[in-house]
Formats: structure tokens, sequence, C-alpha cells
């Protein structure tokens, strides 16, 4: 067979481990690369790629080998990239990416299917947002969250040594319309006397005058408010498209400095919003050992149903029961995953970091 491995949407930084995977289960198959997201699908700009491309060292490092990004994709785009197939003599394409990256590959096999042309489609589980239908999390996200678990603590501490100038302190996640890297910025397992006041997320209706008092209320409890906040928490107050289909335009994050105003404002005490921005996703140094082992994983498993002939899914991951963390990788229908977005689920959907007991216990074996 011959097989075609790319990546839409941003990097993360186990990425790399996914493609090394990927190549070391298809040994025996010719395999093409397209490095530069979909429009490299849709401009047919594959290239030869080997284990011996990828070395092991690569896939301690951030950033994507294959490259990365977006597109609003179009029928006519479709249809090309169907053709770029047909002239290399494609028979399984592999997409490394989110709900977004697994719509387009659904839709590409959809109009194979209508074109009458056989492909095998297969996809990989990517994202830092963990929003992902059909896993119990998506590799990306636990070395995200891990870099959330070593950073925010110590801005804490920090923010505690400088309440005296700076009462509140308001700590920016990212995330897009879900609140899963937030809730892992409340972790505080080593540290319970930093942990975090107050945490917003996107499930939970903002409202300002709640978020002001419950402030004030830390204020007067603790000296000092710290929050976490996800990007997405009051897209209201800023103009920022985290809904917008395929994620075409940056995001560039600041609902923390916008709360940090309205306090200062409303307040009358000094407060900072910080933004974390893209070092969650891209700090290798920092990332977690379970979701570089995962992530390779998910590779090996797509290339395998690929030379299965098993078509139209993504590789899932899933806990078996136990007392012990075990992860299992029954593939998922693409038709159930394409688009669809799994938000916070209602157990977890509290402002309140000392509610979170149970969402610790489940997020403590992927931080590695």
């Amino acid at each position: 067979m011959r097989l075609l491995i790319g990546q839409t949407g941003a990097p993360t930084a186990v990425v790399n481990a996914s493609l090394r995977g990927f190549l070391e289960a298809a040994d025996g198959h010719s395999v093409l690369a397209l490095r530069g997201g979909p429009d490299a699908l849709v401009s047919g700009a594959f290239t030869e790629v080997t284990r011996a491309d990828v070395p092991v060292a690569a896939t301690r490092r951030g950033g994507s080998w294959l490259g990365a990004g977006r597109r609003a994709v179009t029928v006519a785009d479709l249809d090309a990239a169907l053709d770029s197939l047909d002239r290399h003599q494609v028979d399984g394409v592999s997409l490394i990416g989110g709900n977004g990256t697994m719509a387009l590959l659904h839709a590409l096999a959809e109009r194979a299917s209508e074109r009458g042309r056989p492909l095998v489609t297969v996809g990989i589980p990517k994202t830092v947002d963990n929003d992902l239908v059909g896993v119990d999390h998506s590799p990306g996200y636990a070395s995200a969250a891990r870099y959330l678990t070593r950073i925010v603590p110590d801005l804490a501490r920090d923010h505690a040594a400088m309440a005296g100038v700076e009462q509140v302190r308001i700590v920016e996640t990212l995330g897009r319309s879900v609140g899963w890297l937030a809730l892992a910025a409340t972790w505080h397992g080593d540290d319970p006397a930093h942990a975090p006041h107050l945490v917003l997320l996107p499930e939970v209706p903002f409202d300002t005058t709640v978020f002001l008092d419950r402030v004030a209320d830390a204020l007067a409890t603790h000296g000092r408010a710290f929050v976490v906040v996800s990007e997405g928490a009051a897209p209201e107050l800023t103009d920022e498209p985290f809904e917008a289909a395929n994620h075409t335009r940056i995001l560039l994050g600041g609902v923390s400095r916008v709360l940090a105003r309205t306090v200062g404002e409303r307040l009358g005490v000094a407060a900072r919003g910080e933004v974390l921005g893209m070092a969650q996703r891209s700090a290798a140094s920092l990332a977690s050992e379970t979701d570089r082992r995962e992530a390779a994983e998910v590779g090996r498993r797509a290339a395998r149903l690929l030379s299965e002939g098993i078509g139209g899914v993504m590789v899932g991951l899933h806990r078996r029961p136990g007392d012990s963390y075990d992860v299992g990788y029954d593939p998922v229908p693409l038709a159930e995953v394409a688009g669809r977005t799994r938000a916070v689920p209602e157990q977890w959907r509290t402002t309140h970091p000392t509610e979170l007991d149970s969402f610790h216990r489940w997020l403590e074996p992927l931080l590695g």
C-alpha cells in the first residue's frame, strides 16, 4: 500500500511521537508525508518519508516535523486533494488533529465515495484543548496540562509574595470554548496553600457581578485573589472567534487583561492579567511521558488500521476499568467525531477549585 500521513491544526509537545509511531508501524509500506497542513493536501505537496527522517530524538522536541496549518476547505479543494491522491497512487490517508481535522478527513472520505474512488481514512487524535469526542483524553492535552501544573503553582507563590502591591492576579489558559486546560491549572496537589481561589470555565455562564463578588471575598479572606480563566470563559468581553469553523483566524487571548482592568476599576485594587499563551502547547521540555507514549501508540494503531483496510475511523483512547491506570485504543467512526466538541462534563463545571478533587484524581495519571 501507499500511505499518506499529515497534520492539520496546531502542533503539540508530543505530535512528533505520533508521526514516529505511524512510521514504525508502516514499515513495509510506501509512505508519503504532506508537510504544511491542509494547503499541502490540496496542492499535492507530498514527499517520501521514512523512520530515518524522524529519529527518536525528534519526538522529544516541540513543533511539528510535518508542519501544520488551517484552511476553510471547499468541495473544490476536496476534489483537488483527491486528484493529488490519484496522481500519487495513495491508498490510505491518516491525518493528525482535532475535531476540525476529523471533519476534513470525513469530508474527504465522503467525497471520494461520491466519486467512486476507494480510499481508506484513519484519524490520529491530537489537541491540547481535549475537546475531541471519542477519547477519554486527547494526546497533547496531558503535556499542556503538565506544563500548567508546574507553572501555575509557581505563579501563585510569586503572587503571594507580591500581594502587597498586586492584590489580584488572573492567569489565562488556552482551551478555546472548553475549560479542560483551566481545570488542569487548578491542580495543587503539592502545595494546597497556593491553590487558585477561583476558576472560570466556558461551560459556566460568566456574570461580572458574581465574579467581582468572588474576587472581593478572596481578598477579604486571603488578602489576595489568584484566579485562573480559560480564554473562552467570557467571549462577550473579547472579539475572539472561539466557535469559528476551521479556526482560520489567529486567537490572541486577552480576557484575563480585560478582567484585570474591570477589577481595578470596580474594586480599586491593583490587578494583573497574565496570558500564558503558546508555551502551553509547545513546551516539550515539560511534556508528560505518559502523553508521549500514548501519542506514539495512536500513530502505530492508525498505520495498522490503514494496512488492514479499516477506514472511516479515528483511533480512540479510553480508560480500562481497574485500580491501575490503563488505556485501550478502540477505533471510533469519524462520523461520530467530525466537527463535534466535547465539553467539560457536568460534575466538573464549577468555579470553586476546592470542588475538583475527582477531576484532579482523573488528571494525575496523565501527568507522567
